[in-house]
């Protein structure tokens, strides 16, 4: 029986490891024997993945087979993206490299593709979520059945294990029943609800020559926010790498919640705090020794560090 999978506003899950063995679903599911894989505990519990048990394989050389392991889930799942085009997966290994992840259906016969994007892993041996980004790759239709993952896009010069896990979909940035890129420009305002993902980086889309892919799921947020907006609920929302500043800015007065903390904007900001001469300070209030770049109030104005 086939598992059909429609990605909407929930993360969907294509391997996690946890209830599914390497051959979990039927006789001919799981992964392909390329690099010995096999299910293991998870080396290392202590950090960003907590999970029981992962996928562990071996990388020996330089060729495509010897570098690779392969998960063809059209085997027992037929998945429906419904246009989103973000996958994540976990990933540990002991060489910061590229991890090249090619999407594909080699049995869909005419519409037959192969789909690549690569993203930098730099965890340096620790768990890292590595974020991949299709959206430029026009060639991806919405019903891909193999996640084949190049672990090491340079030389292998020794044998490497590699741990994968929790290879997933990631939800679209929704309010209510509506995708962020289909709400028009400044009409949210008043309290504003967000689900799903919101997250912000790169990755190559590497079709022939590779292309930088850059997402910003904040800009786009705050394109669609009205200045008017006071109030924005992100509990629950997955977020990597997030970046309010250009949405305090936008929205002086708004009050942003996260699971973690409240975030004010700029007007509360100044209401409630006392800048002394010449100090730096965050849009929380909070003073700042060493300012990086980003948006700041010093002597009480916003001053933008570049």
């Amino acid at each position: 029986m086939l598992f059909a999978a429609t990605v909407s506003n929930a993360q969907v899950v294509i391997w996690d490891g946890e209830d599914e063995n390497i051959t979990s679903k039927n006789e001919y599911a799981g992964w392909w024997d390329r690099g010995n894989p096999s299910l293991v505990d998870n080396p290392e519990k202590d950090g960003i993945n907590t999970s029981a048990k992962c996928l562990k394989f071996t990388m020996t050389g330089d060729d495509f087979g010897q570098k690779h392991a392969a998960c063809p889930f059209r085997d027992w799942m037929t998945l429906d993206l419904k246009g989103n085009r973000r996958f994540s997966m976990m990933v540990k290994k002991t060489q910061n490299e590229n991890v090249l992840v090619e999407l594909s259906d080699p049995t869909n016969g005419v519409d037959n593709y192969w789909q690549k994007v690569a993203a930098w892993y730099g965890g340096d041996n620790k768990w890292q979520k590595v974020v991949l980004d299709f959206s430029t790759n026009d060639g991806l239709n919405d019903f891909p059945g193999v996640f084949a993952i190049t672990a090491q896009t340079g030389s292998v010069t020794a044998p490497q294990d590699v741990y994968i896990d929790n290879i997933v979909v990631e939800p679209m940035p929704m309010v209510g029943e509506k995708t962020l890129k289909e709400i028009a420009d400044n009409s949210l305002t008043g309290d504003v609800k967000v689900t799903g993902s919101l997250m912000r980086g790169d990755c190559q889309n590497a079709n022939g020559d590779w292309v930088k892919v850059e997402y910003d799921d904040f800009a786009i947020l705050k394109d669609k926010l009205a200045e008017t907006a006071t109030s924005l609920d992100v509990r629950g929302v997955i977020l990597k790498d997030a970046y309010w500043d250009q949405i305090l800015e936008k929205c002086s007065g708004i009050t942003i919640t996260t699971d973690e903390s409240v975030i004010t904007g700029i007007a509360t900001v100044k209401a409630q705090s006392t800048f002394a001469e010449g100090e730096y300070f965050n849009l929380a209030g909070l003073r700042v020794a060493q300012p990086t770049k980003g948006l700041y109030i010093v002597n009480g104005k916003k001053t933008v560090i570049k």
